[in-house]
């Protein structure tokens, strides 16, 4: 056996282990909210930020290029030797064999860097919230409420001609935010700012993505590429993934509370626009009376923006959102997340049971 042979057999071995560990240890969520999520994650999450925050580019798009096309390189490489006649079948074989080891290496990485958050007990434990079912009227009164802030906030930036925001300013806002909510729940602490806009915007228009975060290196991307109104509070629901909250409707939550803690009007009109949208929206399905309205009645201003980013949608729809729609679902209700792509909207509960807790004189 060569001395290549052996390391690639000794590295498939430790990363069988480590898969299987990790296939076990998500089975608890106890541990995983103790030992990993608030503890060995925090810690991990924050050197990577300092390591790789202060690039000007964004390394984890670069490292996530270079996994991608070693995977279509290699796959490639089969199909090719597939039909040398002369080749033994060890030969043809071998690059599937590194390709599927390049695959099993990013899926213990994945989830020993940051996937494990999945199974954690998360917000709800962290808030004593309980997101169970709540009736028309809880919705119509969230809606209400929300439609106040959102015009309330849309006047306040046209009144100061303030309407477009920086990616500087929209990154410090976003910091500032997070440290104003530490003050009132100290467990949400964000250290070390790494953020940076998508080296794949353009795509990521046509693919259907308005942010992401790497495990790699610890980055959040901001496609920045999409309405600047929608940017800000994207950043936030991103920063919200990298201080250890995987569940979309969570990192919805936390990046909320955090950008209206914000003194940024601007940042607070971008998250209060995004949440309103989705409480419309479940409003929409059981009451389109009620839901029409309440559309009737939003600011000049918040119409013009739901036009705008109707169009936008409306004109970068295409296959490939179609397609990667469904495999997100597919990974999200494998990843305990059981309405997939839709648990983003499952925010709108979180909402209502953390005003019905923490702000209980609400209308």
């Amino acid at each position: 056996m060569t001395y290549v042979k052996l390391i690639r057999i000794s590295l498939f071995f430790a990363l069988f282990v480590l898969a299987v560990f990790i296939f076990f240890i998500s089975g608890n969520p106890g541990w995983i909210e103790k030992n990993y999520a608030s503890g060995f994650f925090q810690s991990l999450a924050s050197i990577l930020r300092l390591l790789f925050g202060w690039m000007p580019f964004s390394l984890g798009d670069i490292i996530y290029s270079i996994v991608t096309l070693s995977v279509l390189w290699q796959i490639g490489k089969f199909f090719v030797r597939l039909f040398h006649k002369t080749d033994s079948w060890t030969k043809k074989l071998s690059p599937l064999l590194t390709a599927g080891l390049i695959l099993l290496f990013v899926y213990v990485y994945f989830y020993l860097f940051w996937g494990l958050n999945y199974y954690r007990k998360g917000i709800e434990h962290q808030l004593a919230l309980q997101n169970s079912k709540f009736d028309k009227q809880q919705l119509i009164d969230l809606n209400k409420a929300l439609l106040t802030e959102v015009n309330a906030a849309k006047e306040f930036c046209l009144q100061k001609k303030d309407t477009v925001m920086s990616r500087e300013r929209m990154f410090h806002s976003s910091i500032e935010g997070y440290r104003e909510l530490e003050k009132k729940f100290s467990f949400i602490r964000y250290r070390h700012m790494s953020l940076k806009p998508s080296m794949f915007g353009k795509i990521g228009n046509y693919v259907g993505f308005m942010g992401y975060y790497n495990p790699f290196t610890g980055e959040a991307q901001v496609n920045v590429r999409i309405p600047n109104f929608l940017q800000p509070y994207v950043t936030c629901h991103e920063m919200a993934h990298q201080i250890g909250y995987a569940s979309e409707s969570e990192a919805n939550l936390v990046g909320f509370l955090a950008a209206t803690h914000s003194n940024d009007t601007l940042l607070q009109y971008s998250a209060y626009f995004d949440m309103f949208l989705y409480a419309w929206n479940n409003l929409a399905a059981v009451d389109t009376t009620a839901a029409k309205e309440l559309g009737k009645q939003l600011h000049a201003g918040v119409k013009r923006d739901l036009k705008t980013y109707s169009e936008f949608a409306k004109a970068h729809r295409s296959f490939l959102r179609d397609f990667t729609d469904a495999m997100y679902d597919y990974y999200l209700k494998r990843n305990r997340q059981r309405k997939g792509i839709d648990s983003y909207a499952e925010v709108t509960g979180w909402m209502i049971a953390y005003r019905k807790k923490y702000e209980p004189t609400s209308p």
